[in-house]
């Protein structure tokens, strides 16, 4: 991948679709949409992104939830991880977090022709 995500970055990312998407809906690849839409706001939406999917990657770790990082929790703990990120208090977070869930969202409903 040659683009404003690491292959890192987009395996959180690919993770994090993976945990909002419905009981066996079919794995997507978001990636390409998320980074067109990382290209299209510029360099702030990528460092953006690229700390976002950082801070969720090692959060299990940081807070001592786990031993490993989110990408490697079963989906249940990593829907229950995000719903604390949508729901933070912290309205930067929150923010951040909607962003990129709109992107999620938006490359679903692109994909399946909506």
């Amino acid at each position: 991948m040659n683009g404003p995500l690491s292959p890192r970055a987009a395996r959180v990312l690919y993770n994090v679709a993976d945990a909002l998407a419905d009981e066996g809906a079919p794995a997507l690849d978001v990636a390409p949409f998320v980074e067109r839409a990382i290209r299209h706001r510029g360099v702030a939406a990528a460092r953006r992104a690229w700390l976002l999917l950082l801070c969720i990657e090692w959060q299990p770790v940081v807070t001592l939830q786990g031993r490993r990082g989110f990408s490697w929790l079963p989906r249940e703990r990593r829907r229950a991880l995000l719903r604390g990120w949508e729901r933070s208090r912290l309205g930067p977070r929150r923010r951040a977090f909607a962003e990129l869930r709109g992107w999620i969202e938006a490359a679903s409903a692109q994909s399946s022709g909506a």
